[in-house]
């Protein structure tokens, strides 16, 4: 809901209040409603920026101010508790806050605001950093505890909200986004060659904490940590929550499958009344796909009749992959109002430079700035606040992948009458046969094996494999079942970071807020309690979600559908007809170590004279460009 700049210099200096707006200043997008700025000097006496020297401040803490919970002043940040001895800067949603502060309330705590920003402070104050653990909903905090001479800042369970830190000498700051922490220390990024090199062929596998710049970091989801006043170190992170402490090691003891429905759709239906809780409107995304269709029919259901959620779609009418024809159907049969929205050429052309410099990283499809587009629909009819459908794929088993790999699974512990059976499933939810299932659940490995470099990429850049890469790998939970360990990867080290670090920043640059109930800690904690039948099975992915979905919620013509096409965008033809555009930014980058010039050059020429190209490579050429130009990088 807002953006937050942390400087922390031991030394103490009247140079943190430059350093302080100069992290402040390139995010007015994150808060619009209002701006404010803490100054703490080392004996701990607060001031503001206009204190006079020789205030020679140690901490300085910024915000800007996006009104979601409590409009008035009362929930202006950062904000103190009542003796003046704790300070924070709180981005995102506390979803359980009036249960806290009940609770809070009932042990003499006092409250002045309405909001969940004060909950936050009042719950750290009672209960100290073990607060963070009875939090639900998203968060990126930091605290100024001046009794213990700290500071202190947590990340919510799944990197929601985001959190960057670096250091710079001795200073440790802390952003929002990382074109803040650009911003002040005033000087060329340069790129992170290892994620660049892994970006450049087709994967964005990340780490807890990379990000594509060199020297800046993203704090690791589901921990905290607290630097001293007075030292200098970096900060040493702390987990509060661990999802490899949710698995089903022994199916034959799971929930009965009747159950598992119920619990899901209880809690869904928990989660999105308890995301639905704002003081400025809040509306939905709506593809015309399962996940977000579920959501606003949840939605709907949890309101009363004359407040129809307004819902938001993207598609291009004459694109034969385009969902809004069930988006016009759905909407119809609901009385739901929706916006809908395209995108052209032109305004790719347009726009591509700002959506990239948003997302601030190279996107590796279209659909990212397909999302961007959609975003800046909301705001521009009212909605300030969106129910985003990811990460229902990454919980619950909705990749073609997580298919393949419970055969996989099955062929492995020589289940092969299970194999068969789950073959013929999907064969006919396909339309095709059973022979042609298991040719496929092969083909994709032997394909990775055989595919080599593409001859404009320099093999020898970023150093091959990286410490980040290696421990994803290693990281795939308890399970027994490879789907759920597979799971285990997509939430915690892979595509679901992904799309969440997009939604956020997609939404943030239009002053929207995102919220992800299909990654609320209730939703994800059933969810690997279960076994994988239930999420892949019987020929279906998401399967229990389908059923929830058939229960009353969905017409069938989307409970059924054996698609996934998500935010569906022609690149090829885009691309190619935005081409010219684009071509500066693919100038810009031919001459990058990164690349073998000639090939580069050729791979551009030939898509925009219309010959037969691959168009992801084609698209991370100007995606490359964008990016480089956007932050002036130096790629080495």
């Amino acid at each position: 809901m807002c953006g937050i700049s942390v400087v922390l210099d031991p030394a103490g200096s009247p140079a943190v209040r430059e350093t302080l707006r100069r992290l402040h200043e390139p995010i007015p997008h994150r808060g619009p409603d209002g701006e404010g700025f803490l100054l703490v000097d080392a004996a701990g006496r607060t001031g503001s920026l206009e204190t006079p020297e020789p205030f020679a401040p140690v901490l300085g803490l910024g915000f800007r101010r996006l009104k979601i919970r409590d409009l008035s002043d009362a929930a202006a940040q950062p904000m103190g508790d009542a003796d003046g001895s704790r300070f924070i800067v709180f981005n995102g949603e506390i979803d359980n806050f009036r249960e806290l502060r009940a609770e809070l309330a009932a042990g003499g705590v006092r409250f002045r605001s309405t909001g969940d920003a004060e909950v936050a402070l009042a719950a750290f104050g009672a209960w100290g950093e073990s607060c963070f653990e009875r939090f639900e909903g998203m968060w990126a905090i930091a605290i100024a505890d001046l009794p213990r001479r700290r500071l202190v800042a947590s990340r919510d369970r799944f990197g929601i909200k985001p959190l960057f830190w670096a250091r710079d000498g001795a200073r440790l700051l802390l952003a929002s986004e990382a074109k803040q922490i650009l911003r002040a220390r005033d000087e060329r990024p340069r790129a992170h060659a290892p994620v660049l090199a892994r970006w450049l062929r087709g994967q964005r596998l990340p780490g807890l904490d990379d990000s594509f710049f060199a020297g800046v970091r993203a704090v690791p989801p589901a921990t905290w940590f607290e630097a001293p006043f007075d030292s200098g170190s970096a900060p040493s992170f702390r987990p509060y929550w661990d999802l490899a402490a949710f698995s089903c090691p022994h199916p034959e003891r799971a929930l009965p499958y009747a159950d598992a429905q119920r619990r899901l759709r209880e809690t869904l239906a928990e989660v999105v009344a308890s995301q639905d809780v704002a003081d400025v409107t809040v509306g939905c995304l709506l593809s015309g796909g399962l996940d977000s269709a579920t959501l606003a029919a949840l939605l709907a259901r949890s309101r009363a009749a004359d407040r129809k959620p307004v819902t938001f779609s993207f598609g291009l009418r004459d694109d034969p992959r385009s969902e809004l024809g069930f988006v016009d159907a759905l909407v119809a049969r609901e009385g739901w109002p929706n916006q809908q929205c395209g995108l052209d050429a032109a305004w790719l052309g347009a726009h591509a430079p700002r959506a990239v410099r948003a997302l601030e990283e190279p996107p590796l499809s279209l659909a990212a700035l397909a999302q961007y587009r959609v975003f800046g629909l909301c705001r521009e009819h009212g909605a300030t606040v969106i129910l985003d459908g990811h990460g229902a794929d990454e919980v619950l088993g909705g990749y073609p992948y997580h298919q393949r790999t419970l055969l996989l699974d099955r062929a492995r512990g020589l289940r092969l009458a299970s194999l068969a059976r789950e073959a013929r499933a999907i064969a006919r939810a396909h339309g095709t046969s059973t022979w042609a299932v298991l040719r496929e659940t092969v083909r994709p490995g032997l394909a990775s094996l055989a595919r080599g470099l593409p001859a404009w990429l320099e093999p020898a850049y970023g150093g091959g494999d990286d410490e980040e890469r290696r421990a994803a790998a290693a990281d795939r939970g308890r399970d027994p079942s490879l789907v759920n360990r597979q799971l285990h990867g997509d939430v915690k080290w892979g595509n679901a970071k992904i799309v969440l670090a997009f939604s956020d920043r997609n939404a943030m640059a239009h002053s929207v807020e995102a919220r992800v109930p299909y990654l609320d800690r209730r939703v994800v904690e059933l969810a690997f309690t279960l076994p994988d039948v239930p999420k892949v099975g019987s020929g279906q992915r998401k399967r229990v979600l389908r059923d929830v979905a058939r229960d009353g919620l969905l017409p069938r013509e989307i409970t059924d559908r054996a698609d996934r096409l998500g935010f569906s965008v022609p690149d090829g033809d885009l691309l190619r007809d935005a081409s010219a555009a684009l071509e500066p930014f693919v100038d810009g980058v031919l001459g990058a170590p990164c690349l073998v010039r000639e090939p580069a050059a050729r791979l551009w020429s030939d898509l925009r004279k219309g010959r037969l190209v691959d168009r992801s490579e084609a698209w991370r050429l100007a995606a490359l460009g964008l990016w480089a130009a956007a932050f002036d990088v130096a790629i080495a």
